[in-house]
C-alpha cells in the first residue's frame, strides 16, 4: 500500500499550487491592462510604496514608548562610625507631571501615527498620478507605431502596384525607385516609434513593479469621450488631510511645550535605620519612615524658548494649510481648463481634419491610377496623413493626460475619465 504524504508535504503542495496561481493571475493582469487596473497593480505591488507603508509601523512603535511615567528610582543610602553606630537608609521615588504632559505626549504620538498613514496616502495618491500618466503614454506610444505600420502598409503596397507597372510597361523604373525609397524611410520610422512604446512600456512596467521585458497589452483606446466631463469640486485630498493633522499636531506641540515648563515632581517614600550613642544607656537603635517630596523651581530652564519657538511653528504650519487650501482651488480651476482646451483640439482633429487628410490620400492614388499626377505627390499626401494623425494623437494624449492631472487636483478615487 503507497503511504499516505505527510501534512507538511501536503501544506507545501498547497502553498505551490497558491503560489503558481498568483503568479499565473498576475501575469493576466500584467498582460491584458486598463488604467484601472494598472493602477490597482501598482498600489498593490509597487515596491516604493511597500517601503512607505512601514513608516506607519515605525510611528506605532514610536508610540508606545511616550506618554508613560518615567520609571521609579531606588535610593540607598549607608552610613557607619564607631562602635557599630551608623545609618542605613532605602527608599523609592516616583516622578509625576504637575501638568498634563503625558495625556498631550499621547495625543502627539496618535496624530503622529495618523500623519504616517496619511504620508502613505500621499504617496499612493502620487503613484496614482504617476501610473495614469505613464499609462497614457504607454497607450499613445502603442498608437503611434501602429499608425506608422498602417503608412508602412500604404506605401509597401503602392509600391508593389508600381513593381507590377513596371513590368507592363505602364510605370517607370524612376516611380519604382521613388515608391521603394518612401517605403523605406517610413519603415525606418515605424521602427523609431518601436522604441518610443519600448520605452514607455518599460516606465509604466517599473511602476507595476514587473520587468522592464514583460509584455503589456494596452486594450483601452485612446478614443475620446462624447463630451467634456462635468465640472467637480474638490473630494479629500491627501495632502490637504496631512497639512491639516500636521497643523494639529502643532497646536498640540505648543501645549506640550507649555506643560513642559514644570519639570516632573518627585514623590518618594523611604524607611531608616539608626544606632547612636546615648549615654548613659548605651547604644540605642531606632526606625524611621517617612515621605519626601522634590520641586523643581523653574528659575534658570523656564521653557519660555521653546514655547515660542513651537508657537511659530505652529504660525508657519497655519500659513502653509491657507496656501495650500489657495493652491488646490486654482489646481482644479487650471486643470479643468486645460480639460476642455485639449478636448476641443482634439475634436477638431478627429472631426474635420484627419478625415480631410484621408480623403486627400484616397483622391491622390486614384490620380495617380490615372496618371494624372506623378508619384511623389501620393507620398506626399501619404506623409500629410501621418502628420495629421500623429498630431491627432498628440492631442487626444494631452486630453487624457490633461483629465489624469485634473481627477487627481480633485483628489478623487481612480476613474476611466
Amino acid at each position: 500500500m503507497r503511504p499516505f504524504p505527510s501534512a507538511s508535504a501536503l501544506t507545501s503542495v498547497v502553498a505551490i499550487c497558491f503560489l503558481v496561481l498568483g503568479c499565473a493571475s498576475r501575469i493576466v493582469l500584467a498582460g491584458e491592462l486598463s488604467v484601472e487596473s494598472a493602477v490597482d497593480i501598482a498600489i498593490r505591488e509597487n515596491r516604493e510604496l511597500a517601503t512607505a507603508r512601514l513608516l506607519v509601523n515605525e510611528a506605532m512603535g514610536r508610540a508606545r514608548r511616550v506618554g508613560v511615567l518615567s520609571n521609579p528610582e531606588l535610593e540607598m543610602e549607608v552610613a557607619g562610625g564607631q562602635d557599630f553606630e551608623g545609618r542605613v537608609m532605602a527608599g523609592i521615588t516616583q516622578r509625576f507631571p504637575l501638568t498634563a504632559r503625558l495625556r498631550l505626549e499621547r495625543q502627539l504620538s496618535d496624530l503622529d501615527v495618523k500623519m504616517a498613514d496619511l504620508e502613505v496616502r500621499v504617496a499612493e495618491w502620487k503613484l496614482v498620478l504617476a501610473v495614469r500618466r505613464a499609462f497614457y503614454i504607454a497607450a499613445a506610444a502603442h498608437e503611434a507605431h501602429a499608425i506608422s505600420l498602417r503608412q508602412v502598409n500604404l506605401a509597401d503596397a503602392l509600391a508593389k502596384s508600381v513593381a507590377e507597372g513596371v513590368n507592363t510597361g505602364f510605370r517607370s523604373e524612376l516611380d519604382l525607385l521613388e515608391a521603394n525609397l518612401s517605403a523605406s524611410a517610413m519603415r525606418a520610422k515605424s521602427e523609431t516609434l518601436k522604441g518610443a512604446e519600448i520605452e514607455a512600456a518599460g516606465r509604466l512596467n517599473e511602476l507595476l513593479a514587473l520587468p522592464a521585458d514583460a509584455p503589456l497589452i494596452i486594450n483601452t483606446p485612446l478614443n475620446l469621450p462624447k463630451s467634456v466631463p462635468a465640472a467637480k469640486i474638490a473630494g479629500k485630498r491627501a495632502d490637504a488631510d496631512l497639512a491639516e493633522l500636521a497643523l494639529r499636531s502643532g497646536e498640540t506641540d505648543v501645549a506640550l511645550s507649555k506643560a513642559s515648563q514644570w519639570e516632573d515632581v518627585g514623590v518618594g517614600i523611604f524607611i531608616e535605620g539608626e544606632r547612636f550613642r546615648d549615654d548613659p544607656t548605651g547604644i540605642e537603635p531606632e526606625t524611621l519612615a517617612g515621605l519626601k517630596v522634590s520641586v523643581p523651581l523653574p528659575f534658570w530652564q523656564t521653557g519660555t524658548g521653546k514655547a515660542a519657538e513651537k508657537e511659530a511653528v505652529r504660525v508657519r504650519l497655519s500659513a502653509q494649510c491657507e496656501a495650500l487650501r489657495f493652491s488646490i482651488k486654482n489646481q482644479i480651476l487650471l486643470a479643468y481648463r486645460l480639460v476642455c482646451f485639449h478636448f476641443e483640439s482634439a475634436s477638431q482633429f478627429r472631426e474635420k481634419v484627419v478625415s480631410s487628410a484621408r480623403e486627400s490620400v484616397r483622391q491622390s492614388e486614384a490620380a495617380y491610377g490615372r496618371s494624372e499626377i506623378e508619384i511623389y505627390a501620393v507620398f506626399r499626401a501619404y506623409d500629410r496623413l501621418s502628420e495629421v494623425e500623429m498630431s491627432a494623437l498628440d492631442a487626444k494624449k494631452s486630453y487624457f493626460l490633461a483629465c489624469a492631472e485634473w481627477l487627481s487636483s480633485l483628489g478623487t478615487s481612480p476613474t476611466q475619465p
